[in-house]
């Protein structure tokens, strides 16, 4: 069958159009070896030794490459990030509306130089009232968890919205996960200790973790019950092994015998956009040819047999499958977890999965929020900007995870707006997102899909404990499908 005329301009055209840019290309080609190459001499570890032999030749590698770090950039930088910052600036410069400086700075919670905290103490409180406590675990990458000052604007925008506010300096120079993760330790005891005497309410302390920061705070939840279950195994079967290799299993054993004293679990989780699979984020890297020039590279690289180890999925589902009961209260009992759909760097998948886990495990409460048309969701720049749609909608879902479900209705009774769909009192919100479909059906049943864009309590009156919503950043909150 001969070509149409259509065809033939097309063919005609696209023939031009290379002709016309065949004088660029080696230029563009030359452009984006430079850039692969300087990145790869700047963040890959084995370039200390030899950098001729870890520079990517292939053109396949090399794109790859290149169009993983143009996704990180529009990860960093997409969405409302660069109108928030503009905005912050701008009110900074006039010194319009700016928040008032509650915070109690370089608190001593340790006995190293380095342990110090800012304290956030809310306004307006009433005296004798114990209010929730939130500890920010500071760092989207695991090598930056010192920089608390990039967090304190976020830290004083949740202090206003009626909470205590924690931020601890954690880590330093060369600091290991354990290190990092033994000064949240005694930052978060420092807490527990000390709530009551400057007004936090000790049994409603909550961890606050964005990206590495998710991943550390998942970790520092798992103490209890790993303790726990090492502890009974032990009795039973000396050594007994929880995951499933001998050298995650001792990586395991070790840095809990580094944590001496075991302290009370906390009462909620907050983790947005966070990485919970050390293993299956090491695939994804190495799917985009970045396994060796990545913040997971540099911080897991040489702990690839004990991965597991650090990967709270594989720890909660080890838990599940060699427990025959696992106490609910060893867990938090409330988790909130908050997503961009559009993640490039940790993707959606991520905490879909760990969010399934603590359903399968029954822990109380457990809240998903997916951000359709958002990439990276980074509270610490959002939260810039307070009266911002993404600002008032964090603040919202925070809001509701650390107070208690009675006050949570009758906050949604008394704002109103699109969130006053949040179910009566007595009952959680819940629902799962299609997507989601192939999480275990008979640890729920099953009913009709319900979708819901107005405002009201949702049609099913039974009482729900698990939520996972979509939410399209600037219309209102829509549920997809639902479960018991």
């Amino acid at each position: 069958m001969g070509w149409s005329w259509r065809s033939a301009a097309w063919y005609l055209l696209a023939a031009c159009g290379g002709v016309v840019l065949l004088p660029f290309a080696l230029p563009i080609a030359v452009t984006v070896y430079a850039i692969v190459w300087l990145y790869t001499w700047t963040h890959d570890p084995r370039a200390r030794t030899s950098i001729v032999q870890v520079l990517p030749l292939h053109p396949r590698r090399v794109f790859r490459c290149v169009r993983a770090l143009w996704s990180g950039m529009l990860d960093g930088l997409g969405g409302p990030t660069i109108a928030i910052i503009v905005t912050y600036l701008a009110a900074k410069l006039t010194r319009s509306a700016r928040a008032q400086d509650t915070a109690v700075r370089d608190i001593k919670y340790g006995p190293q130089a380095r342990h110090r905290l800012d304290l956030f103490v809310p306004l307006g409180r009433e005296p004798g009232g114990h209010m929730p406590v939130v500890v920010i675990l500071p760092g989207y990458r695991w090598s930056k968890t010192k920089r608390a000052r990039m967090y304190r604007p976020m830290a004083q925008t949740l202090c206003g919205d009626g909470m205590f506010v924690v931020l601890p300096r954690v880590g330093g120079a060369g600091a290991g996960l354990e290190d990092i993760l033994g000064d949240f330790h005694q930052a978060v005891q420092w807490v527990f200790e000390n709530a009551d005497n400057f007004g936090g309410d000790a049994r409603r302390v909550h961890l606050l973790g964005y990206g590495a920061g998710a991943h550390l705070c998942t970790m520092y939840s798992l103490v209890v019950p790993l303790k726990t279950w090492y502890a009974q195994a032990d009795r039973i079967a000396p050594g007994a092994q929880l995951l499933s290799t001998s050298p995650a299993d001792q990586a395991l054993r070790s840095w809990l015998k580094r944590i001496r004293r075991v302290q009370r679990p906390v009462a909620g989780l907050i983790l947005v956009s966070g990485v919970f699979d050390i293993a299956g984020q090491r695939k994804y890297e190495a799917e985009r040819c970045i396994e060796h020039l990545s913040a997971t590279c540099r911080t897991f690289g040489a702990l690839d047999d004990a991965a597991e180890a650090w990967s709270p999925s594989a720890i909660v589902r080890s838990l599940r499958r060699r427990s025959a009961f696992i106490p609910a209260e060893l867990f938090a009992s409330s988790v909130l977890l908050i997503h961009g759909r559009r993640d490039s760097t940790f993707v959606l998948q991520q905490s879909q999965r760990l969010f399934r886990e603590l359903c399968e495990i029954d822990v109380p409460d457990v809240n998903m929020k997916i951000y359709a048309n958002l990439r990276r969701v980074d509270p610490s720049i959002a939260l810039l900007a307070p009266a911002s749609a993404l600002a008032q909608s964090l603040l919202e879902d925070i809001r509701s995870s650390v107070s208690p479900p009675h006050a949570t209705a009758q906050g949604a009774q008394g704002h109103g707006g699109d969130d006053a769909s949040g179910p009566p009192q007595g009952q959680t919100q819940t629902s799962i997102e299609h997507t989601l479909d192939q999480a275990p059906a008979e640890h729920c049943q099953s009913q009709a899909p319900v979708e819901q864009t107005g405002q009201g309590p949702p049609t099913n009156p039974e009482p729900r404990r698990r939520a996972h919503t979509e939410r399209d950043y600037f219309p209102q909150t829509k549920l997809i499908a639902s479960k018991s």
